[in-house]
């Protein structure tokens, strides 16, 4: 029993690892968890809220109390299994199992992937694929689509074991596997892949191989019915929206340059898969050795067909065409092509560069063990060491992704927090989920004030915060909406708009986030413990926010000119539970 624990001893790291960060969320709660709110807590946690409280799953023509009052078919789809956690769970509940369950799906599509690819070699290296599986769920990649990130082994294997052997049950799970993707960030993409492979057999066979079209004919069918919702809107609406008038960045050749440079060493912050740590170091040192190795072996052939190699260049064409999103001519050919797609980030191809990064790390793994099994007839004093090494440099990896700060490591942010806290004695500036949505203290507010859903703003925090307490709200973030809405909030925020040039640029150019601006302190509601700001105006007009309906402003700032712009305030509000003091005027 012993010996087999021993063999199977980095499945025990797995469970560990796992126990440990389970103990600590449990013990946490919502009141010591911190997760990260930039396009997080401040959109997708909180739509699925909204969701789940106006019973809108599923519904149709339903009018969601965000951003003036917006068609529920601009908010994610009913039938992404990411969604159904939030339709059975409390919303902090959902998030923490979603958290779980997407190391979960990286590690069975792994190991899945690595049995399917290596075969009789598999039990060799089957510590090499478990871990390297078990690390890319780990990444602190974008939370709400983080099944779309951790299930791309698997769709990996679908296809492959599709073109093998064509039975009927692979034909089913390429239909299903949209529900754990995502079609914007990865749909197009994905079938576009699959389509160069397409193309690639044919040429290579010199005949079409109908498997790999079924498959891109039942991917397309699946992922058009789970976003019937985002086609009727593209389709349908015959209206404007954001993305028609939003400003996209033209970069000078060296700026794209150093814009490639930079995505290939850190990749952006939605999929910070911090393989600049330590995966990096080791790819530079293994992409030497490996191709000396072949030089020096006169195998120039290996150099273009090599599988480390091809990985590689599939991270850089990714890179590539990241940058050139930000060269005008070439946005403009794409957008002439595909009129629909007007404003559609194309860019997204880096999304696939985490799976390819640890892939290269895997195979490196994997190439060294192999080197230092061929040298045993070389004995020597670290003979008994070096088949240590890879396991070694594997673990480095696995504590380079759980122990570096990110955005969205969760469990980095929960523990060090904690502890600086513990330390110090004293409270973080950052907020913890408990503290970004204090539910107590709206509910109170909300009671005092004998609310009645009345259109509402926020100033100086997130609306999000307001919509998770189910105020209605005339701010809010949102990629995707009308551009008529857009138009008609511009006019609540004209008076800031006109102070503030970097708060006007932000909001025309873009405009995702409709938020009540500052004149003078650009981005006042970034989430912290205290709020200290000089300019205490609150600049609006109050025609224009009496024409949406608007009723009430909850500030974190208690407004200086209420008298000036025709507000009186109602009450100072705070609790003991809650970072926030709310002053809540109306009209």
């Amino acid at each position: 029993m012993k010996q087999r624990f021993l063999r199977n001893w980095y499945f025990l790291l797995v469970i560990g690892i796992l126990l440990l960060q389970l103990i600590v969320f449990l013990i946490a709660g919502e009141a010591h968890t911190f997760i990260g709110v930039h396009d997080n807590l401040d959109i997708h946690i909180t739509d699925y809220k909204l969701l789940k409280d106006n019973n809108a799953f599923f519904s149709q023509g339903k009018t969601i109390p965000l951003l003036g009052g917006i068609d529920r078919n601009f908010l994610l789809s009913e039938f992404y299994a990411y969604s159904w956690l939030y339709m059975i769970l409390p919303n902090f509940a959902a998030y923490i199992v979603g958290y779980f369950l997407k190391i979960l799906i990286a590690l069975f599509s792994g190991i899945l992937l690595g049995k399917d690819i290596l075969k009789d070699k598999y039990e060799k290296y089957k510590w090499a694929v478990v871990l390297f599986s078990f690390i890319y769920g780990l990444l602190p990649l974008y939370p709400a689509f983080s099944f779309s990130f951790a299930s791309l082994p698997l769709l990996i294997f679908i296809i492959r074991r599709l073109k093998s052997t064509g039975k009927k049950i692979y034909y089913l799970l390429a239909f299903l596997y949209p529900t754990l993707s995502y079609f914007t960030f990865f749909g197009p993409f994905i079938l576009g892949y699959i389509f160069i492979y397409f193309i690639y057999l044919w040429v290579k066979e010199k005949k079409i191989n109908f498997r790999i079209f079924v498959a891109m004919i039942l991917m397309s069918a699946s992922y058009i019915l789970i976003e019937y919702r985002l086609f009727a809107l593209i389709f349908g609406s015959g209206q404007a929206t954001i993305r028609d008038t939003m400003v996209i960045d033209d970069l000078s050749a060296s700026e794209i340059l150093h814009s490639i440079f930079n995505v290939f060493v850190n990749n952006i912050f939605h999929c910070e898969d911090l393989h600049r740590v330590v995966v990096l170091p080791l790819f530079i040192i293994s992409f030497a050795a490996i191709n000396l190795g072949h030089i020096k072996r006169k195998e120039y052939r290996q150099l273009c067909i090599d599988p480390f190699n091809l990985v590689f260049l599939f991270i850089v064409g990714n890179c590539i065409v990241y940058g050139l999103y930000n060269n005008h001519a070439v946005r403009t050919l794409f957008e002439k092509l595909v009129p629909p797609l007007k404003g559609w980030q194309f860019n997204r191809t880096i999304f696939f560069n985490p799976l390819l990064w640890y892939v290269e790390a895997l195979i490196a793994m994997i190439r060294l063990s192999d080197h230092i099994a061929s040298q045993e007839s070389n004995k020597n004093r670290l003979s008994a060491i070096l088949p240590f090494v890879p396991k070694a440099l594997t673990i480095i990896v696995l504590l380079s992704v759980i122990g570096t700060q990110s955005l969205y490591n969760d469990f980095f942010n929960t523990c060090y927090v904690n502890t600086w806290e513990a330390f110090n004695g004293q409270k973080s500036e950052t907020l913890s989920y408990g503290d970004f949505f204090s539910t107590d203290l709206f509910e109170k507010i909300k009671k005092d004030i004998d609310y009645k859903g009345e259109y509402s703003v926020a100033y100086g925090f997130h609306p999000a915060v307001l919509s998770y307490n189910e105020i209605a709200t005339l701010d809010g973030c949102l990629s995707y909406y009308y551009q008529s809405y857009k138009d008609s909030f511009r006019n609540v925020i004209a008076p800031s708009l006109s102070e503030s040039e970097e708060a006007r640029n932000y909001y025309d150019d873009w405009g995702a986030r409709a938020y009540i601006f500052s004149g003078s302190d650009y981005g006042i509601w970034n989430p912290a413990r205290t709020v200290n700001v000089d300019d205490k105006r609150l600049l609006i007009d109050k025609s224009a926010f009496e024409q949406l309906n608007g009723k009430y402003v909850f500030s974190r700032i208690e407004i200086s000119n209420e008298d000036e712009i025709g507000f009186k305030l109602i009450g100072e509000y705070s609790d003991a539970n809650s970072p926030y003091t709310i002053w809540v005027y109306s009209l």
